[in-house]
């Protein structure tokens, strides 16, 4: 075990490219931090703001909306400006973002900082996709996972440690902690991301109409529409859950916040190990097997989850739940692969941008439902969208992709 770990690391540092992807890992490691650092103070949120579940849930939904809608543009610009110039834009803003929570006056100032967080997310995602792709075209899989793996990382550390510093100071200056972080990010992706990775080899005055009409071609397929299917649902639950994971466990398991912040830091501690290892054993195994497993056991602990009340299971299944974050890089390593290298940047960000923005109203779904005292049946109603995201992955068709 211990050898085959090593022989990854050693896989992924070979031929120069290990500070890159550490790089692109810490910056992951920033955006998904912080992103999912904002359910975790919801509570907080609600009760200084006074407002109800419903919107606060709709803070998080813009978030992820604008993140979705950033996809589509960043995949052009991607293919346009060159990975290194979207990572760099992108944690700069990061920079300007954290200090706008930091002096948040109100909850519309609040939502105005959601926005724009999801701006840098939408910058970075597609263009550290792929630029992996090029590092790693024998290895996307595994390298997709370690660099999700560090975003989890980021969300099982940073919600922890900004909400810390929110029980002591108040979560603005929570999010403070956060900024020199960005700007560490800023100097890293300038000197360590080589220039060769701007300015690609599409024309920077080609047409967009002339990059659509191959682009409907190729997102149209049997197994591109599938997978983002299954992905878009995978992504609705993930979302719902995690906006009100936190205030569900408080409200619903009688756990104390504190003991609720910190399973739902551990989750992600395990999503960590999961997507590494899930996206290796997927460039072994097979794609399909690995997303059905997944996706359908996170169907079960969700409604295992809601039909318990025992502390002894509440926790396994909470950290359980953390294993479900296996599937993106194994989903998204099987996308990549189903597009042209031409319009990889392109395809990839309007995938996402369809499969975030559609996802992205999870979490008001979830707060409507919370505020009918439907929590329960809310979290029953994502088991039964994950059923559905298994059938698509299971529908999948065989072929060389695995």
């Amino acid at each position: 075990m211990v050898s085959g770990v090593g022989q990854t690391i050693a896989g992924l540092r070979g031929e120069g490219r290990g500070w890159m992807i550490l790089t692109i890992a810490f910056g992951w490691f920033l955006i998904t931090g912080t992103m999912l650092a904002l359910p975790a103070l919801l509570p907080r949120i609600i009760s200084e703001f006074s407002v109800s579940n419903a919107t606060a849930g709709t803070a998080i939904t813009l978030l992820w909306l604008v993140y979705g809608i950033a996809q589509f543009p960043a995949g052009l610009l991607t293919d346009r400006l060159g990975e290194r110039k979207m990572l760099f834009w992108s944690m700069t803003i990061g920079v300007l973002v954290a200090m706008w929570f930091t002096f948040s006056s109100s909850f519309t100032v609040f939502l105005v900082a959601c926005g724009l967080l999801g701006i840098v997310g939408g910058l970075f995602a597609t263009p550290r996709i792929t630029l992996l792709s090029q590092l790693y075209p024998d290895r996307i899989g595994t390298a997709i996972g370690a660099v999700m793996a560090a975003g989890n990382i980021g969300s099982a550390v940073l919600p922890i440690v900004v909400g810390f510093v929110a029980t002591v100071l108040g979560w603005r200056l929570g999010f403070g902690t956060i900024i020199p972080l960005f700007l560490i990010a800023v100097i890293a992706v300038w000197f360590v991301i080589p220039g060769k990775t701007d300015a690609g080899d599409a024309a920077p005055d080609t047409p967009i109409r002339e990059v659509i009409t191959p682009l409907l071609q190729e997102v149209t397929s049997r197994e591109v529409v599938l997978v983002t299917a299954g992905i878009t649902l995978t992504f609705f639950t993930f979302q719902g859950l995690t906006a009100f994971l936190t205030t569900y466990l408080i409200s619903m398991k009688g756990l104390d916040g504190g003991t609720a912040a910190l399973l739902y830091g551990m989750m992600f501690a395990v999503a960590a190990i999961a997507q590494p290892i899930a996206g290796s054993i997927a460039d072994y195994l097979g794609k399909r097997l690995i997303l059905t497993l997944i996706t359908g056991s996170y169907a079960v602990l969700l409604v295992v989850l809601v039909v318990t009340n025992s502390f002894v299971v509440v926790v396994p299944m909470v950290l359980l739940l953390g294993t479900q974050r296996g599937a993106t890089p194994v989903a998204t390593a099987y996308l990549i692969a189903t597009l042209p290298e031409d319009i990889q940047g392109t395809g990839y960000g309007l995938l996402r941008s369809v499969f975030t923005s559609v996802s992205s109203s999870a979490a008001v779904i979830v707060g409507i439902f919370a505020d009918a005292d439907l929590f329960d049946a809310a979290f029953l109603f994502l088991a039964g969208i994950s059923v559905i995201a298994t059938l698509c992955y299971f529908l999948l068709p065989e072929s060389e992709l695995y």
